[in-house]
Order: structure tokens, then C-alpha cells, then sequence
């Protein structure tokens, strides 16, 4: 029985379209988390994003039924595009091994089962909602037309006067703006002596505190003063927004002179020394004598940046003819990209598992259609074609911006010398080691990012895993840079138990390593380069589906045992059950160059852009 897509709801609202979609077709039951996605096109722009499942179930007759919908904001489909003549979109369905790209569907009527599901599941849709303050745009209105796998939406006639451009009129509103929040600032400083009052009796208990200060005394008197004149003037004031606004200047001053055609910056939030893909791209960069190579590294919150950093950044943004990042940065959306510049994304993880950006739409912590964040990288650099449209659809960006290159800092893996230098350092760092069978620990976090990241050490307790095995292995613990909480190392097993979570790179772990233990953490594409034997300790592997999901289902693409409890990690470890025969097709599917030429790839296309 093949799969049967019908289009249930098709409805335009205040400038959104709601869409739901169910599909019914055979039954798997490692299935556990479908996907639906719908991609859009206008033209010049195609843009990838996930139908949110509400339901997915077996049927008395065999068979599975999923329920999916979203409402998207069509201003919001295309980078700088608000207004579009002409929509049209196509259905893909991911069930297991069966991948339906452009799949057919038909039409049918709001049947009362989608109703009911789509009614349950209403409350938790994420759909975004504009600023009620904010003035209404005026909105397309578009006629429908459906073929047998594609949906085209043709704007209604009589709208021609929406898609005129009036730049005139919106640098006018700028100015007026601009004006006017001047005038309200001036008046917000006169009135601080009002909001100080206000926020006295606030502290006093006169009146109700505001929710969001949690400090006490001087200091909750201090930003009670600051939010009123915040609200009031609709200007954010304070240390940031000062330096903010300076960086953002400098930027404007900088975008008025000439683009350096030579200038390449490296500018990273991750990290605040020359490694990972940036340092593997700069060495081949290097060779070329007239490139001006500028750097800026600083893995600290953009709160903490100092002025000089955030100076730096605003200016080569507009400046240097090509600008490499390595991961997210709010700092890099928040300035205008200059004409006859390239930003590209030297994303730091190989493959395609965990879903991240736009792809995690309408779960916790998803990003929403409207954000900005990733949309104007000229490029994304990624391990193979096959994951391609998974970095598009996290990265809200068209696919052909996103370039299979490999994964520069792979390179390392196919450098025999560079191991053999790797391993020599580390056991002259730490001799009591050298002849053990060495165990890798390295989870991903769990958490919400930075500040919230931890692991449940009780799950796995490093001592007690010794212990278990007899001291076979020696045990080095590699957790997240985001996890606060560590693994008490008992004293008599400091020599055989070492957390290197802070001051070693992960990559150069692994050429010592004999058995890798995580569970969703990227490593996996790295070990699998070198064989390493794998156990995937996924005790949470449910809520981490319905929290976070996967671009593939994890029990099909794990590249290695799969265990959800302790006894049987340490049993998988006693038999040597690695299941590893699951390697070469993980790594055929994430990888399309074993070659080490990563790097010549990415830096190819860097200097293609300098020609342009």
C-alpha cells in the first residue's frame, strides 16, 4: 500500500495560511517520529519547513495515520521578500526508509477526525502573533489552484498598489521615528525623579513589584527606573544597548567606505582561539600572500563582549569582502549585510541529527518563522548532498546556498602524522594510561543552552563504571561545554578516571579512544571517520523525540548499539556488542569526500567569492 496524502484545510487568515495534512499508509513500528514538511517557492527563493505532527497512530487495519498542520505567516516566507505575487509549494513526507519528495495529494473536506485532532491540539500550535502596537501591513490575498503534487498561489487581481515600492515614504517614517523617540527619551529623563517614586513604592509593597526584576534593595530600585524609562521612551538604555549602539554606528560609517576586495574575517562567538573549521580553513588561506585575514574571537555572551569586540565586529562586517562564522550569533543579524559581500557558515558539527533553527518550529524552544537568525548567509558548508535540505530548512535559507564541501576540520582524520603526534602528547601527559583500553564519555546536554545546560550524572556514575568493569578500561569524561554539573571523581581513581571536559579538544580524544559512550552528541560522525566502536546510552530517547526530534529516525541511522539502561551498557561493553557492521552505511549516508581535502573545498569556495 503506498502512502495517501490529503490537503484538509487550506484557510487564509490576517495574512497567514493555516495548512493541515494527514497521511495514511503501512504501519512500521520503529517509526517513532514521522516528518511532514512543506517547501515554498516564489521564484527566486525556495524556502523548506516542518508540518507540525499532532498525531501519529496505528489502526486496527494495520495501517498508521499522522495528522500534521502549521499556520505559517506568508510575509515571513522569503528573506526580505514580504510580498510575493506568486506562492507556490509542494509535500514531503519522511516515514522511516520511505521518502516522498514532491508527493502527490489529493483534496478533501475537513473531515470531522482532522477537526478534532487539529481542535486538540490547538493550544499548543506555536503559530506566532504579531505586535498588537505594531501597525498592521496590509495583505496579499491570493487565489488557489491545486495539480497532483504542487499548490500555486497567484495574487488576486486589484493589488497592484501592494507590490510598488515606497522608499521614499519609509525613510521618511524612519526620520519622523527617529525624532520622536528622541523627544520621548528627553522626556523619559525628565520624569526619572516619577519613576523613582514608582519604584519605591513598589519596593515598599505599596503597589505590585515588576515580575521581572528578582533583585532586592538599591539594585531592583536602580531597574525598576531603567524598565519605565525603557517603556516610556521605547529606547533600551543601559551599558549593552550603549555599546550596541556604537558598534552599530561604527558599522554605518564603515559601510560608506569602499569594500576591502582582499579582507577575509573569521568572526566567532564560540570560540576565543583560532581552531575548529576556522583554523583548518585560515592554513590553507594563509598560502595565498595578498588575502587580508582579520580575526575576531569571543566566546563570551554578547552581554559580556567588550566594546573593543563588538567594535571589531561591526566594523568588518561591513568592510571585509568575505566574513566567515562558525555557529549562531544574535550579533550578526542584528547589523544590515552590505551589497558585494559574502557571509558564509562554517557550521561546526558534521551530519544531520539533531534538528536545530526553523526546523524545531512549534516544539519548545523552536525558532520562529519570523526570526531572522542564519537567513542572510550567502553560504552554509556541510559533510554531504544527502543532508543538504536539512540544513536549509534549519537555516531558513534556499537550498543551493547550501554547498556539500565536507567538514574542514575532519581533515585532521586522514592525517596519520597528526595522530601519531596527538597520541604521543597524551600519554606523555598522562602515562598510567598508555597500554589501557581507554573508554570515552561524551553526552550531549541536556538543558536549553548555555546557562541551563546540564547531564544527570546519576544516570551513568563514571566510579561505578570502573568498578563494573574490573578496570579494563581507563575512563575519560568529555561533557558539553554547556553542562555546569560534572562527575565527582573518587581519589583513588584519579589516575584511571580524568574529566577532560574543559581543556581538551574532542576531536584529538578520539585517537585514543577504543569505545565511544554518548547518546545524541554530534561525536558520532567524527568517531565514525576513525571506527571507533559506538554504544548510544539513549535512557530518555522518548522525551528527547518529543523535545527535541531528529532529521532521521534515531534506531535507523545510530551508528552503532542502542542500550536504555546501565546494566545493559555494562553488559554491551563486557560482550564487546558494538553492533559496528552499522558504520560504513552511517558513513556513506552523512559523508561524500573521505579524502581530507575538506578544508581545499571550503577555501575554494571562500576565494570564489572574492571574484565576485
Amino acid at each position: 500500500m503506498d502512502f495517501k496524502l490529503v490537503i484538509h484545510r487550506l484557510i487564509f487568515r490576517d495574512g497567514k495560511m493555516e495548512l493541515a495534512v494527514s497521511a495514511e499508509g503501512p504501519w512500521d513500528p520503529k517509526v517513532r517520529d514521522p516528518k511532514l514538511a512543506v517547501t515554498f517557492q516564489n521564484g527566486t527563493q525556495n524556502r523548506r519547513l516542518p508540518l507540525v505532527v499532532r498525531y501519529y497512530q496505528k489502526e486496527e487495519d494495520g495501517t498508521c495515520y499522522i495528522m500534521a498542520s502549521h499556520t505559517y505567516n506568508l510575509k515571513f516566507l522569503f528573506y526580505k521578500q514580504p510580498r510575493n505575487r506568486h506562492i507556490d509549494f509542494s509535500l514531503e513526507l519522511r516515514y522511516g526508509h520511505t521518502v516522498l519528495t514532491d508527493a502527490s495529494f489529493t483534496v478533501g473536506s475537513e473531515d470531522e477526525r482532522a477537526m478534532e485532532i487539529l481542535a486538540r491540539s490547538v493550544a499548543s500550535d506555536g503559530t506566532e502573533v504579531e505586535n498588537p502596537r505594531r501597525r498592521r501591513p496590509e495583505h496579499v490575498e491570493y487565489d488557489v489552484t491545486y495539480s497532483d503534487n504542487r499548490v500555486s498561489l497567484d495574487a488576486k487581481p486589484g493589488q497592484e498598489v501592494l507590490f510598488k515600492e515606497h522608499k521614499v515614504k519609509r525613510v521618511v517614517d524612519g526620520i519622523v521615528m527617529g525624532i520622536w523617540r528622541f523627544v520621548l527619551f528627553w522626556i523619559a529623563v525628565a520624569l526619572i525623579p516619577v519613576f523613582l517614586i514608582d519604584a519605591i513604592l513598589a519596593a515598599a509593597g505599596c503597589q505590585g513589584k515588576n515580575p521581572r526584576i528578582p533583585n532586592d534593595g538599591l539594585i531592583y530600585l536602580l531597574k525598576h527606573v531603567r524598565a519605565k524609562m525603557d517603556s516610556f521612551s521605547k529606547v533600551k538604555i543601559g551599558i549593552l544597548s550603549t555599546k550596541l549602539s556604537c558598534m552599530r554606528m561604527l558599522n554605518k560609517v564603515a559601510s560608506w567606505m569602499p569594500v576591502k576586495q582582499n579582507q577575509i574575517a573569521f568572526l566567532s562567538n564560540r570560540r576565543d582561539d583560532l581552531s575548529g573549521n576556522f583554523e583548518f580553513v585560515n592554513e590553507i588561506l594563509k598560502k595565498h600572500p595578498d588575502l587580508d585575514l582579520r580575526y575576531v574571537l569571543d566566546s563570551r555572551e554578547t552581554k559580556n563582549m567588550g566594546l573593543g569586540t563588538l567594535l571589531r565586529m561591526g566594523w568588518y562586517l561591513a568592510r571585509a569582502k568575505v566574513v566567515l562564522v562558525d555557529d549562531f550569533s544574535e550579533l550578526f543579524f542584528m547589523l544590515p549585510r552590505r551589497k558585494g559581500t559574502s557571509l558564509i557558515q562554517l557550521w561546526h558539527a558534521c551530519g544531520a541529527f539533531k534538528t536545530f533553527g526553523c526546523s524545531r518550529m512549534g516544539r519548545p524552544g523552536g525558532q520562529s518563522q519570523q526570526s531572522p537568525n542564519h537567513r542572510n548567509y550567502d553560504y552554509a558548508t556541510v559533510s554531504s548532498q544527502n543532508i543538504k535540505k536539512f540544513y536549509a530548512e534549519g537555516f531558513g535559507i534556499s537550498e543551493e546556498k547550501v554547498v556539500a564541501t565536507g567538514i574542514p576540520r575532519t581533515d585532521v582524520f586522514f592525517d596519520e602524522e597528526y595522530k601519531k603526534q596527538v597520541q604521543d602528547a597524551f600519554y606523555k601527559e598522562y602515562p598510567a594510561l598508555k597500554g589501557k583500553k581507554i573508554l570515552l564519555f561524551a553526552p550531549t546536554f541536556r538543558g536549553n543552552g548555555k546557562l541551563s545546560g546540564y547531564y544527570p550524572v546519576d544516570k551513568l556514575d563514571v566510579n561505578r563504571l570502573y568498578e563494573d568493569l574490573n578496570g579494563e578500561y581507563a575512563i575519560i569524561v568529555k561533557h558539553h561545554p554547556f553542562v555546569n554539573n560534572r562527575s565527582v571523581i573518587k581519589k583513588k581513581y584519579q589516575d584511571m578516571i580524568i574529566d577532560l571536559s574543559d581543556n581538551s579538544e574532542l576531536n584529538d580524544l578520539l585517537f585514543v579512544t577504543d569505545v565511544l559512550i554518548t547518546d545524541y552528541s554530534s561525536v558520532v560522525f567524527e568517531a565514525s571517520l576513525l571506527d571507533i566502536p559506538m554504544l548510544l546510552y539513549a535512557y530518555d530517547l522518548e522525551k528527547y523525540i518529543s523535545s527535541r526530534g531528529f532529521y532521521y529516525e534515531y534506531e535507523d541511522m545510530a551508528p552503532g548499539k542502542i542500550v536504555s539502561s546501565y546494566p545493559e551498557l555494562v553488559h554491551a561493553i563486557e560482550q564487546e556488542d558494538w553492533e559496528n557492521d552499522k558504520l560504513e552505511e552511517f558513513k556513506k549516508r552523512f559523508f561524500d569526500d573521505l579524502d581530507g581535502k575538506s578544508s581545499q573545498r571550503t577555501a575554494d569556495l571562500i576565494l570564489s567569492c572574492l571574484e565576485k
